[in-house]
């Protein structure tokens, strides 16, 4: 009972010190804020002078909005999302690492995403565009499950309309080490049934709904979502569109990640989703930037990096 008072203690004491320091950093780093946000958790605040903002939960590195500067919603976030330390977020940009999905023996998607021992590394704003970088290393919760010695940098910038995430993977043990990974986005859509993707026509991928059965995409141009979807596109180009109904497309550009992933539960597997709210599963499309298909390996001291940008507009004919 000691040590887990002691433990919580650093825990508060870790957390008043970061909302410290957000405040003697900010007017220099320009528009970041950190304060406790939902769950009583670590929350950096970005905005630009033009008015668009993002926020990003400490504890898992998570992304759980980006707002445009005329204030809309660019990401999905579920009603019923748990905001508890040790608990996955449903919605925003999960990170998965070391381990995509139930790829391996880990937890799904790894602990990378629900570890509160993200730390924040630097607060920066160049020419109004703030920047965050959080940093993750091995430690003794992490060896115990996946034993290697590692250190995840993720960098957050945020312009008037674009949200950028870089990830950096550095081994820093003397064996190699391999993993997959994953930037899990959830973006918010009107209707997912008049959701239509460009980009992934004729592509190869896995089936997650036929136990991972190769298949190949034939939808040319723009492909529908009809229902429940749960695919890994292999080699997928770095750049795909997502039509939200006749106005609105987002778009991903990503660098580094080989794969992309199309996912959605569809009605029958949302009623029995605890943390999804009724009929939300009509409000989202995750389409993620990965590398899944084969494992990154690193060579001691190396370093593997990964990055995507969304940017939204009127959507092209």
């Amino acid at each position: 009972a000691v040590a887990t008072v002691r433990y919580a203690t650093r825990r508060a004491l870790r957390v008043m010190a970061e909302v410290a320091i957000s405040m003697l950093v900010a007017p220099i780093a320009g528009n970041i804020h950190v304060s406790l946000g939902k769950g009583d958790l670590p929350t950096a605040t970005l905005s630009t002078p033009g008015g668009a903002s993002a926020e990003v939960c400490i504890t898992g590195a998570h992304v759980t909005n980006w707002r445009l500067r005329d204030g809309s919603e660019q990401l999905f976030m579920s009603s019923a999302s748990n905001f508890v330390r040790g608990s996955a977020i449903r919605g925003g940009v999960p990170i998965c690492f070391p381990q995509f999905s139930d790829r391996g023996s880990l937890q799904k998607h790894g602990f990378a995403r629900t570890s509160d021992e993200w730390e924040i590394e630097s607060m920066s704003s160049e020419r109004g565009i703030p920047r965050l970088v959080l940093c993750l290393a091995d430690s003794d919760a992490t060896r115990a499950v996946w034993p290697n010695k590692f250190q995840l940098r993720y960098t957050v910038e945020l312009h008037d309309q674009k949200l950028c995430m870089q990830m950096e993977v550095k081994n820093l043990g003397d064996t190699p080490i391999e993993f997959t990974t994953a930037l899990h986005t959830y973006f918010r859509v009107a209707d997912v049934t008049r959701t239509r993707i460009r980009g992934l026509g004729g592509l190869q991928y896995q089936d997650n709904t036929m136990n991972g059965a190769q298949m190949e995409e034939a939808e040319a141009e723009l492909l529908s979502i009809r229902g429940e979807v749960d695919r890994v596109y292999l080699n997928a180009p770095d750049t795909l569109d997502i039509l939200d109904g006749d106005l609105r497309r987002l778009q991903l550009r990503k660098h580094g990640f080989r794969d992309a992933v199309l996912w959605n539960l569809g009605p029958e597997k949302a009623s029995d989703m605890s943390d999804l709210g009724r009929g939300e599963w009509k409000h989202f499309v995750c389409v993620e930037a990965g590398a899944i298909g084969s494992p990154v390996s690193l060579s001691p001291g190396e370093t593997f990096v990964a990055s995507q940008e969304f940017w939204c507009g009127e959507a092209a004919p």
